[in-house]
């Protein structure tokens, strides 16, 4: 169902972390871009550019550096997750790491905000930000490693973001961030998940237990909310009722990462056991594997809205591998 083509070569190698691999879409494929972690280094590329560079070593103009700047000019600090937040007004990239959350203007040229990070409340444990997602029409939210979620208010321009509130609910590091239209989803190393309404404050509508297992990963499609876990598993809620649709044992190891294409509702999953996966989430099916070989997935990805390719990040490895639809 789909053929693996040319592989995209990334200017480094991708760090081990799940969530490695964003794209920034685009109608016009000369815009389309991609991003992978190095350690404080982000690279963003257009995969087109770097196919078409006319060597084997492809020149650095093809790529824009993004380094994550620590507490001064000299110093950088360790990337836990970078994200693209498309909002009605405008796109920024957003980076969490050891010290804050920077935002950029989406081609990473400008920073327009920076957030430091207060003093863990838990004594003896490092405070850290990992989870991003834009919600709603100027929000961004962003997790921390004690379980508060950070929501900023972003105008339509300039640098004018300002922290709006900091909510809580869970007790341990949150792990991803995941909105659709104005509903919010949080996931910690627990397991536990809990769904949010955006607006002036945000409200907790529902808390759903943890398993046993960080809940890696997630997505909101629809009325439904897609888990992805440490143990492998795959578990999909219905978001009005909180009850579990379905389980799925999908891989065998840690899951790094899972994509939805909204339009054909096509559930992307990847592993550390070196196996992605395509799935329909119209009726629950598997419709593609593939094993990447001796690769540590840490990344993945749709290209597109109904799902016709996607790519994958592994680490240790300098390539980003695509996968187009037959």
């Amino acid at each position: 169902m789909y053929t693996k083509g040319t592989p995209v070569q990334i200017r480094s190698s991708a760090s081990l972390l799940y969530n490695n691999f964003d794209v920034l879409p685009s109608k016009n494929e000369h815009e389309v871009l991609f991003s992978v972690v190095h350690k404080s280094t982000l690279w963003l590329f257009n995969p087109l550019a770097v196919k078409d560079a006319p060597t084997k070593t492809v020149d650095s103009s093809v790529y824009k550096k993004v380094v994550c700047k620590g507490e001064s000019l000299h110093s950088s600090s360790i990337i836990l997750q970078a994200k693209w937040c498309v909002l009605p007004s405008r796109k920024l990239l957003v980076i969490t790491s050891s010290k804050g959350a920077q935002m950029f203007e989406a081609d990473g040229s400008i920073m327009v905000f920076w957030q430091a990070l207060t003093p863990n409340v838990n004594q003896g444990q490092a405070q850290y930000a990992r989870g991003i997602t834009a919600v709603g029409d100027r929000h961004i939210c962003i997790g921390v490693a004690d379980g508060g979620i950070l929501v900023f208010d972003v105008p339509s321009k300039g640098n004018g973001v300002k922290l709006q509130e900091t909510i809580s609910g869970h007790d341990i590091s949150i792990c991803d961030l995941s909105s659709y239209q104005s509903t919010m989803v949080s996931t910690d190393e627990s397991g536990k998940i809990i769904l949010w309404k955006a607006g002036g404050h945000f409200q907790k509508l529902r808390t759903l237990d943890g398993y046993g297992h960080p809940c890696s990963s997630v997505r909101l499609w629809k009325t439904s909310l897609v888990a992805a876990y440490g143990s492998g598993h795959v578990r999909i809620f219905n978001t009005e009722t909180g009850l579990i649709k379905l389980e799925l044992a999908a891989h065998a190891k840690w899951i790094n990462a899972i994509d939805i294409a909204e339009e054909s509702g096509t559930l992307l999953t990847s592993s550390e056991d070196s196996y992605v996966r395509v799935w329909d989430l119209n009726n629950f099916k598997m419709l593609y594997q593939e094993c990447a070989g001796d690769v540590q997935i840490t990344g993945a990805r749709f290209l597109d809205q109904d799902g016709s390719s996607f790519g994958i990040t592994g680490y240790d490895v300098s390539d980003v591998l695509v996968f187009q639809k037959n």
